[in-house]
């Protein structure tokens, strides 16, 4: 029997940036948002819409991507992601209609949504368990990089350009990570396999019996709900205190600040920690981050450093929670890795997009307060399998006797 052939890790640097497709595509735009609303003249829950669909879009589309890697290989959904995320971003630049933004916008989810499933994937190809684990932390301490300059930069470009200048950056760099791809990332899944669309179902309900694919899945994705969500009405919070877009988006990229120490702590701990006391660790630290916002935006409600610093320190707690649960999710049973991978993007996608509906529909555009609120009710919503995660591990370690 012939060998397999040797897994070559591609560039760190590409696997996270085609990882941060997403929050690229969230926090660039974030800013923006209030300016789209008046330019467009639409109502807070149509503009809504633009972060909405594009979760929604992106998290169908990993349901897509992840199976159909299984079959034909990583590198060319890679590829055909890339370049749509750019494409699509360049119509939305030129787009004079609300229809036509949200139009682009479900396109340049489908394109981040390979982008993403397959950056992971690859991880899950040329990686140990524990290996992985450490790499996807360096990878999303990396790709967190992106959204902080995605969100001061988003800030900056829709206070100077408008907010059409955006969508002209997602283009580009939709175009940059298509080249690199394509002169630098190999294929990585060799053991491929024709399954038809009964056999793709089939694969879905085999990882929701899996009792570590469920809690590591529902951990992230409500965890991913709680970033997603706060994006989607923090900007209208620092716009209410009087703050341009340029200076408010450097204040929002506090999330990402900390999700880059978050990761790199993340990976030295890992050391000496298992997956499941990180992750659990890390979902203690986000709900007092929240119940922290709460205190500090009650006493001083026009003060952006009582939202900006309990932002960073959720970021810290989300760099200890999202690695360690994608690998856990994606490594359950891994013949179905790819698939894993894309149903987990999709929860995750799915949850962030209905925080997010919620948090506006109940006010969070307009009441900051209300919008804290729904973050810490998520945040302990997504501690409960965290939990059943660490105490599992501790049973099957022998410390729970």
């Amino acid at each position: 029997m012939p060998e397999p052939p040797r897994l070559t890790p591609p560039p760190i640097w590409i696997l996270a940036f085609g990882a941060a497709a997403g929050p690229m595509a969230v926090t660039l735009i974030a800013p923006a948002v209030p300016l789209i609303r008046e330019s467009l003249r639409i109502d807070g829950n149509t503009a809504q819409l633009i972060l909405t669909m594009l979760l929604v879009s992106m998290g169908v589309g990993q349901l897509l991507a992840g199976p159909l890697s299984d079959r034909i290989g990583r590198r060319p959904v890679f590829l055909a992601g890339t370049a749509l995320f750019g494409l699509a971003g360049a119509i939305a630049a030129f787009s004079d209609s609300m229809t036509m933004l949200i139009l682009c916008r479900i396109l340049q989810g489908l394109g981040a949504a390979a982008s993403i499933a397959m950056a992971r994937s690859t991880v899950g190809d040329v990686f140990t368990r524990q290996e992985a684990a450490k790499a996807m932390s360096t990878i999303t301490a990396m790709m967190a990089v992106v959204p902080v300059l995605g969100t001061a930069l988003g800030g900056i470009v829709a206070d100077t350009i408008g907010w059409e200048g955006a969508f002209l950056v997602l283009a580009t760099s939709g175009l940059i990570l298509f080249a690199a791809v394509s002169l630098k990332v190999e294929e990585t899944h060799h053991h491929r396999e024709a399954k038809s669309v009964r056999q793709t179902l089939a694969g879905y309900l085999t990882l929701f019996r899996s009792p570590m694919f469920v809690a590591c899945s529902l951990t992230t994705a409500l965890q991913t709900a709680v970033f997603f969500s706060l994006m989607g009405f923090i900007a209208y919070s620092f716009d209410r205190m009087g703050i341009p877009a340029a200076i408010y988006g450097l204040w929002m990229s506090a999330t990402s600040g900390g999700y880059v120490l978050g990761n790199i702590l993340n990976r030295r701990l890992l050391a000496r920690h298992s997956l499941e006391t990180l992750t659990w660790g890390g979902g203690i630290l986000s709900i007092s981050a929240l119940v922290f916002m709460l205190i500090l935006h009650t006493l001083m409600p026009m003060q952006p450093i009582g939202l900006a610093l309990p932002m960073f320190i959720m970021g810290i707690a989300n760099g200890a929670i999202i690695a360690n649960t994608i690998i856990g999710a994606s490594g359950a049973i891994p013949a179905l890795r790819g698939t894993a991978t894309g149903l987990v993007g999709a929860l995750q996608m799915a949850c962030g997009g209905i925080a997010g509906t919620l948090a506006i529909a109940l006010g969070a555009d307009t009441n900051t307060s209300i919008g804290i609120l729904v973050l810490i009710g998520i945040g302990c919503c997504s501690a409960i399998p965290s939990w059943f995660l660490y105490r599992g591990q501790r049973s099957a370690s022998g410390e729970g006797a």
